[in-house]
């Protein structure tokens, strides 16, 4: 293999790690400002300076933005409630259509039976009456029965002895109606319900075609009722199309409130992300509110520890690396505790391998760009890119300490060293999210390796 082809493959092994580190921080959502809040509530970046004015503002910003989340909740569930109103309203003109055509068909209905129960009670009437005299008239036989006996006695009895041929006949036919005649037994239990039939005749007739009876009036008022009804659904259901009207214009104003309920949140997210967290006050312990570090701070000086190891990796030297690596930590570390608030020794211990790393980084970068285009190419080359990172990386870091940027820049800027080493001392320097420090020493140290491994190589060849 080629010198030139190994210099190449140890470039793009140096490549991997940035572009694998941008990847997850994608997937993942760790925007920069996950390396100065670790919460959902949205802020911006410290500032060095704190002021009791700061603190309040920001104090009354969380109030508003709690109160516009329940605000936008509510609004939400009223915008989605008047949508399922409005899906029922469209539905309401056809079934009120037909509940209408409904109302009219029961009362022609009704008013086809109420002329049939009056034919009804008519027939019913004649019914009644030709019973009640059939059973007068039966009743009323019943009540001769004796004196029929006695007349057919007292006729057989003078009959008898006579032999002319047709008395004889007459006297056995008498005889045989006189059988008959006892045979008939229309009093007592057949009585009553000969006495039944007829009121039952008479009480159906009078369900049917008399006035004032339950089953006559019933029907009567029921028609009655099926016309209003019908007349009252006809009258409304001019308004059924108003009430639908009346939905929509409310779902449009409950939308037009869930939206400014929405932009208002937006708004206080906004304004909470343009107030930078303050640090402790003058007489505030630290512990009150935590360790602070600008992120700009932490730019700057990320950025002059990564010069440091690009010179000493662009003399390709490693006693002088082994000298400067620890001496720009150092330095850097001073650095820190200067310009933090409040930083505690933890932080300062979590910054120290942040810095070795970066310095490290930029050393073994600059080393291999040295080795693949010549001493004085290569350091131009590195002091371009230098210079770019430093501009793409600075403005995305200084725009998101008070606003968002896309996730395009925020991707070019995780393809920057320089970005790695700012979110890590960004991130121990203000108790920011964990993963954003974690993955920042990946990349650093990966990129670290890799540089030192092929250093290791290129001697050994």
């Amino acid at each position: 293999m080629s010198p030139s082809l190994r210099h190449w493959i140890t470039a793009l092994l140096l490549v991997v790690p940035l572009v694998i580190g941008a990847a997850v921080a994608a997937a993942t959502h760790l925007d920069p400002a996950s390396a100065w809040s670790s919460g959902e509530e949205p802020a911006a970046a410290p500032v060095a300076v704190s002021s009791p004015e700061l603190v309040d503002a920001r104090r009354a910003a969380g109030e508003a933005g709690v109160q516009a989340g329940f605000l936008t909740t509510g609004t939400g569930e009223l915008a989605d409630g008047v949508a399922e109103m409005k899906t029922g309203a469209a539905e309401l003109p056809t079934q009120f259509n037909e509940a209408v055509v409904g109302a009219q068909q029961l009362h022609q209905g009704l008013v086809e039976l109420q002329a049939g129960v009056g034919q009804l009670g008519t027939g019913a009437g004649e019914v009644a009456d030709g019973v009640g005299g059939a059973v007068d008239q039966v009743i009323g036989l019943g009540a001769l029965r004796g004196q029929l006996l006695l007349a057919i006695d007292d006729t057989l009895h003078n009959l008898q002895g006579v032999r002319d041929p047709e008395v004889v006949q007459a006297r056995e036919q008498l005889t045989g109606l006189r059988g008959q005649v006892e045979v008939l037994e229309l009093d007592g239990e057949m009585a009553q319900q000969l006495q039944a039939l007829k009121e039952g005749s008479r009480e159906i007739a009078n369900q049917l075609g008399v006035p004032g009876y339950a089953f006559h009036d019933g029907v009567y008022s029921a028609t009655r009722g099926a016309q209003d009804l019908s007349a009252g659904l006809t009258q409304a259901q001019g308004g059924v199309g108003d009430a639908v009207s009346g939905v929509e214009a409310l779902e449009e104003g409950t939308q037009r409130i869930d939206d400014m309920a929405t932009r208002t949140q937006d708004r206080i997210s906004a304004v909470q992300r343009a107030l930078p967290v303050a640090p402790a006050a003058t007489g505030e312990p630290a512990a009150a509110v935590g360790p602070s570090l600008s992120p700009l701070f932490a730019l700057l000086i990320a950025a002059l520890v990564m010069v440091g190891g690009a010179f000493a990796g662009a003399y390709r030297r490693p006693l002088l690396l082994a000298v400067a690596i620890p001496a720009l930590t150092a330095a850097g570390v001073l650095l820190l505790w200067l310009v933090g608030g409040g930083l505690e020794a933890r932080v300062l211990a979590l910054s120290v391998p942040v810095l070795a790393l970066g310095a490290l980084a930029a050393a073994v970068v600059t080393r291999q760009l040295v080795q693949l285009f010549g001493a004085l190419p290569g350091s131009l080359v590195a002091g371009v890119l230098g210079l770019v990172q430093l501009g793409v990386v600075g403005w995305v870091w200084k725009t998101l300490t008070t606003t968002e940027v896309s996730a395009a820049w925020q991707v070019a800027a995780n393809l920057s060293p320089l970005n790695w080493a700012t979110a890590g001392l960004t991130a121990a320097g203000n108790a920011g999210t964990p993963g954003v420090l974690w993955l920042s020493l990946g990349v650093l140290g990966a990129m670290a390796v890799s540089g030192l491994g092929g250093a290791v190589l290129e001697r050994r060849r």
